[in-house]
């Protein structure tokens, strides 16, 4: 072999040595990439149930598997429907300078965190922020963060560290339905007492409701079955007796049962007893003031006598007359006249609106009343009179009158001896 072909093979060696040695490096850069640790961004926690309505909190953090960073900008995507950010806030985060505020868009379904880590940071749990969320509707609610999400090394270079960006998944409850609203227009105050014996029930039906379990009975704390009876807000009773009634609701929302609303009814459709008025002829009422006096009393066994009222008929006006009634109570006044065509009316009222009415005639006061009211002065001079013979007579006959008795007594007591 000549020196030419020598010196041709001894640069093709060399030339795939270098060849070699130039894939070999790369291959070995390759591997120590892939055996680096990869920084991870995780939500706290990653699973959990919460109940529609409820808040709940959760933290973004870091773990820097002991690389060095210095720059976060951090997107993250949640379901929308099914959840909505109350509030996104950094805190305590180990962010040092936001380049700018937390941000959410519920519209979207996005927030995000952007900020420097002055001086770098190595942390195994570095709080980035933490997003309080509302659960809005039931089922499954993802939140990931975003592959377009960076964590820069702290190396002078602005490097993006290799990261492992998580998601959790939280499910949302259907919430159970509290105590139904209820009201009724024929008897609005659970309070109060009504004449008015077929009671109307109607009630809210709130949102995602799929039916109502409900029962009448004559006690307070029933609870319902777990029996749809019907979807309606509306509910009617007829000819009920008087007394209580409690009116018991629950509504089914989904598979979940809500708390019993409850609705008192007072039913009194019964007048109270029967009762007589009395006429008091009182000497001094009917001569001085030419009036006498009714009184009356009753009872009722439900809802009680509310009141009374009193109304005067003049027997000598047309039949077409109606009495003026007036709220009094026991006894009282009736006005006197001299034909004694007057008809007094008590009406009880009890608490339900009940009404019981009784009537008595006022007659005119006897002749000695009436001499006694035309008279009087005479009347008195009389009684005087009356008094000066009866004490003369006294002082005539008395003595005598005394003195035979005595003896008459003495008789007898001989006799029986």
């Amino acid at each position: 072999m000549d020196a030419h072909n020598k010196k041709t093979i001894f640069l093709l060696s060399l030339l795939l040595f270098f060849i070699g040695f130039s894939v070999n490096a790369q291959a070995i850069n390759i591997n120590v990439n892939n055996l680096l640790a990869k920084v991870e961004v995780s939500f706290s926690p990653r699973f959990g149930s919460f109940e529609e309505g409820s808040t709940f909190q959760v933290p973004i953090l870091i773990n820097t598997k002991g690389s060095s960073i210095n720059g976060i900008d951090i997107r993250i995507k949640f379901d929308k429907d099914r959840l909505s950010v109350v509030n996104s806030t950094g805190g305590t985060s180990i962010i040092g300078v936001w380049v700018e505020p937390p941000q959410f868009d519920n519209a979207q379904g996005t927030a995000k965190y952007v900020g420097v880590v002055t001086g770098g940071i190595t942390t195994e749990a570095g709080l980035i922020g933490t997003i309080t969320f509302e659960a809005r509707a039931p089922g499954d609610a993802v939140v990931s963060i975003s592959p377009t999400s960076k964590i820069l090394l702290n190396n002078g270079l602005g490097t993006e560290a290799e990261t492992d960006f998580g998601m959790a998944r939280y499910t949302i409850l259907a919430k159970a339905p509290e105590g139904v609203q209820i009201y009724s227009e024929t008897h609005p105050i659970q309070s109060e007492w009504y004449n008015n014996n077929s009671p109307v029930i109607s009630w809210v039906k709130d949102p995602g409701v799929d039916g109502f379990s409900f029962v009448l009975d004559n006690k307070p704390n029933t609870i319902p079955d777990n029996i749809v009876d019907n979807s309606d807000t509306v509910k009617s009773f007829e000819s009920l007796n008087d007394g209580l009634y409690y009116f018991h609701i629950k509504a089914k929302k989904g598979d979940i049962w809500g708390t019993t609303g409850n609705f008192l009814l007072r039913i009194d459709t019964t007048p109270p007893a029967e009762f007589r008025p009395q006429i008091n002829y009182l000497l001094a009422a009917a001569v001085l003031t030419e009036k006498t006096l009714v009184s009356f009393f009753t009872t009722d066994n439900l809802s009680g006598v509310d009141h009374y009222e009193v109304g005067v008929i003049d027997k000598d006006q047309p039949p077409t007359e109606s009495p003026v009634f007036l709220q009094t109570e026991s006894p009282y006044l009736v006005p006197l006249t001299s034909n004694g065509k007057l008809q007094v009316i008590v009406r009880a009222i009890d608490r339900a609106g009940n009404v019981r009415d009784e009537s008595i005639d006022a007659r005119p006061p006897s002749s000695f009343l009436k001499l006694a009211r035309d008279y009087p002065i005479y009347i008195l001079i009389g009684i005087i009179i009356l008094g000066f013979i009866i004490l003369t007579l006294y002082s005539i006959f008395g003595h005598h009158v005394i003195h035979h008795a005595r003896r008459l007594e003495d008789f007898v007591k001989r006799r029986k001896i």
